[in-house]
């Protein structure tokens, strides 16, 4: 249960077995590439491969464009909970390989650009068509068809829209200006006045002034013939037309979508092809042979190099190479100083609190993996934040539901933290009374029994446990700590950092329960605990700023630290949360009782809706409480606990590794 041990990796192989050796190293999935840590004359195909790379990279936009065009009109083969959690397409490498030989990316792409150039101009036209129509219909009353509103030599005659308060405003203008001028009013519609407006080209300038200047529009009527009531009609028909060539454009994409999921096979198989091009970015080459370099975990060290070992049998008998091994692989421990990425390698119990330790940082590579050491502090923290029985067993049978359903991953994992967390509320539930918010004293004896602390009714005791259970999480950060300093030679810093620290916080533990808590310590404790803490303190007063060589304020950074029990005081006060949240379980599920108990009065339909307000209220009341148990659980061990002992800043161990999206290869 730790940081997964790892090692440096270099290959060194003939040029002409390039693409088995990504291949093979791409199936595995074990080697996280880096840049090669020796210069060599680059003199090799890059620019052919970066031809190839830019080609790929042209072909899966072509692909992304089929998918996203086609997408709408898929019907999955997979429904329900089936989608939901098994959403990949599974096919054996024949079967891939029958479909990506089969499949013409070109061809494809050019149908759906075709058919989406159409529907696009089409809709336009519509849009047109349609607003064309409506300004039109207008001009019913102009008394002549639309396109004998025409200019004649001399003069301009056009349709004009305005608004009806600048009309007559217009119309003054035009009389007072251009006298040569006329404004017929066809019609009205709310406040714009459609009209046609006669006037001499020769007086152009000074019409478009007034025009503007009362805010007058020209109405464009190009398209449009004939009676504007037909005219209005035919384009509206038109429109229709149009809407129908779109349905059966509809269609036509429906039948290509037929091959939507053969798309997405085609296009996991190109990004695999982008993938195994991009590495070689970091690979050092000559003109007949490339390196790659990078780390592996130790226990893979062996499977690289059987796979390795069988491309060299395949290939050993080849010309090129007849007595010497085409590829070269050397492996080392690492060293101080290197840039090592982190992988964890804990049991399957263990493994699901991963989650929860990279939501803070990983661990750098010479430091210890946390994930053991949260791990039954969080389970805890969750159980006494939901703390409700029949909410931890409706988690964890739905969580374990859940868990069955969806393939190895992240999501199954997280499902696995969630049973657990199931199980742990489950049990303080049953040592807490809390089931469905009902009152403990109306459940059956056997229940009543296994009650130990009724947190409603006993809410200081219930303090009390937590602050014990976040000092008891607050010591085991020093002491892990301490033997962490112990282990890296720093027996000073163990003995008066830590072990003091946990010496003088016990001596404290009773002076707090009796003079804050309110709590009875026999006055024989009390006077140990108090010259003990008195001793601590002088302690760590001389200590604390040792490292200080100014004696002045070597004295008073002694004292300052000192006032690091301030930082702890309010550490332990941080627990309180847990009780806060496992009281405010319980009380939003009584309130949900008491509306569902208020709502079956109601007559005929109360009972239904008395069982509505029950599984709405207490769905919600189990997801709410459960997101705050985690993210409060959470922050205890970030804030409170990895503040004592861990660093992080490790990066993740990333693996040039297939990374499917819509498919999964049976090999």
């Amino acid at each position: 249960m730790a940081v997964s041990r790892m090692k440096r990796i270099q290959i060194l192989s003939h040029d002409s077995i390039r693409y088995d050796v990504v291949a093979a190293l791409r199936d595995e999935g074990v080697l996280h590439v880096t840049s090669p840590s020796i210069e060599l004359a680059t003199v090799g195909d890059s620019e052919t491969r970066r031809t190839r790379e830019r080609e790929i990279t042209g072909e899966l936009g072509k692909l992304e464009y089929i998918r996203n065009f086609l997408k709408p009109y898929y019907v999955p083969s997979k429904k329900g909970l089936e989608k939901m959690f098994n959403p990949k397409l599974l096919l054996d490498e024949e079967e891939l390989r029958a479909t990506v030989d089969s499949f013409s990316t070109e061809k494809r792409y050019q149908i759906c650009v075709a058919l989406e150039g159409r529907m696009r101009s089409a809709e336009a036209e519509i849009v047109r068509k349609t607003a064309l129509a409506t300004e039109v219909a207008h001009w019913s009353d102009a008394g002549v068809d639309v396109d004998e509103i025409i200019d004649t030599r001399l003069t301009r005659i056009a349709p004009l829209t305005v608004e009806a308060a600048e009309f007559e405003k217009l119309r003054s203008s035009l009389d007072g200006s251009v006298a040569d001028s006329e404004l017929v009013e066809v019609s009205r519609s709310g406040a714009t006045v459609y009209l046609v407006i006669i006037y001499l080209k020769e007086r152009e300038s000074d019409v478009a002034l007034i025009l503007k200047r009362h805010s007058a529009r020209w109405a464009d009527l190009a398209g449009a013939s004939g009676a504007p009531q037909a005219a209005a009609a035919h384009l509206l028909d038109q429109a229709r037309e149009l809407s129908h060539d779109i349905e059966g454009m509809k269609e036509k994409a429906a039948e290509q979508a037929l091959d939507y999921e053969t798309v997405l096979l085609v296009l996991d198989e190109v990004s695999e092809r982008l993938a195994k091009e991009s590495v070689q970015e970091k690979f050092g080459s000559t003109e007949a042979t490339f390196v790659i370099e990078g780390w592996m975990r130790t226990r893979d060290e062996k499977r690289i190099r059987e796979r390795l070992d069988a491309i060299t049998t395949i290939t050993g008998d080849s010309k090129d190479f007849p007595d010497a091994s085409p590829i070269h692989m050397e492996t080392r421990e690492p060293e101080l100083g290197e840039d090592i990425p982190v992988d964890f390698e804990n049991s399957s119990v263990i493994s699901p609190f991963e989650f929860v330790t990279t939501l803070y940082s990983r661990p750098v590579y010479w430091e210890n993996d946390p994930t053991p050491l949260l791990a039954p502090f969080f389970i805890i923290f969750f159980g006494l934040c939901v703390s409700d029985g029949g909410y931890g067993i409706t988690l964890a049978l739905l969580a374990l539901w859940l868990m069955r359903k969806m393939p190895a991953g992240g999501g199954r994992q997280l499902m696995k933290l969630l049973l657990m967390g199931g199980v742990s509320t489950a049990v303080v539930g049953l040592i807490t009374g809390g089931w469905f918010g009902i009152d403990p004293n109306v459940m059956p004896a056997f229940i009543q029994n296994a009650i130990v602390l009724n947190p409603l009714a006993e809410p200081m005791k219930m303090l009390n446990v937590v602050f014990i259970i976040g000092i008891v999480q607050i010591f085991t950060g020093l002491a892990i700590k301490m033997v962490v300093d112990f282990k890296a030679k720093r027996w000073l810093d163990g003995i008066l950092d830590q072990l003091l620290w946990i010496v003088f916080l016990t001596f404290l533990v009773p002076l707090g329960y009796d003079f804050i808590l309110g709590g009875n310590v026999s006055p024989a404790i009390a006077a140990i605990a108090g010259r003990g803490a008195q001793i601590c303190g002088v302690l760590v007063i001389l200590t604390g700023a040792r490292k200080n060589a100014n004696p002045v304020m070597k004295l008073l950074g002694g004292v300052l630290k000192l006032y690091d029990i301030v930082g702890y005081f309010g550490d332990v006060l941080s627990y309180a949360r847990l009780l806060a949240l496992g009281l405010a379980t319980g009380a939003i599920a009584m309130a949900i009782n008491g509306v569902a108990e208020m709502a079956m009065e109601i007559p005929v339909a109360g009972p239904v809706a008395a069982v509505l307000i029950l599984i709405g209220g207490h769905l919600f009341n189990l997801a709410v409480n459960c997101l705050g148990g985690f993210v409060h659980s959470a922050r205890l061990q970030y804030l409170e606990y990895f503040a004592k002992f861990f660093t992080g800043g490790g990066h993740p161990f990333q693996p040039f590794a297939s990374a499917r999206r819509y498919s999964e290869v049976r090999r």
